[in-house]
């Protein structure tokens, strides 16, 4: 993710793909100095930040639970990618309740139908 400072205002931009070489210093880094023997598929970074592994294993997607740097977060934006469905699992959406449903409390027309039909 890349943060810019500009008078006084933090600015964030959306996740940037790294490269397989920049993961593995900044692993190293992390590891005080010693290099990882095998790449691992994904490291976490923070609670909130993980780094995985694409399929072509020349890259890392940055993940984070509510952007993702791979195509498929570029392509459907808003929507999760399944990356961030697996690390950042969401909690299940209850379903409406009777009494909660907002169609239920509305006046209708008779038969449940959004409005009336003119007989042809």
């Amino acid at each position: 993710m890349v943060r810019i400072e500009m008078l006084n205002k933090l600015v964030v931009s959306s996740p940037v793909t790294q490269s397989r070489e920049a993961v593995e210093q900044l692993i190293a880094y992390y590891n005080y100095g010693i290099e990882p023997q095998e790449m691992p598929n994904f490291y976490r970074l923070t609670g909130e930040m993980v780094l995985v592994l694409n399929n072509k294993k020349d890259a890392y997607y940055v993940t984070t639970p509510h952007s993702c740097s791979c195509p498929a977060a570029t392509y459907h934006p808003g929507q999760p990618c399944k990356h961030s469905m697996k690390y950042f699992p969401q909690q299940k959406r209850e379903a409406p309740k009777e009494q909660g449903d907002l169609r239920v409390t509305l006046p209708g027309w008779p038969g449940g139908m959004n409005g009336p039909v003119e007989a042809i």
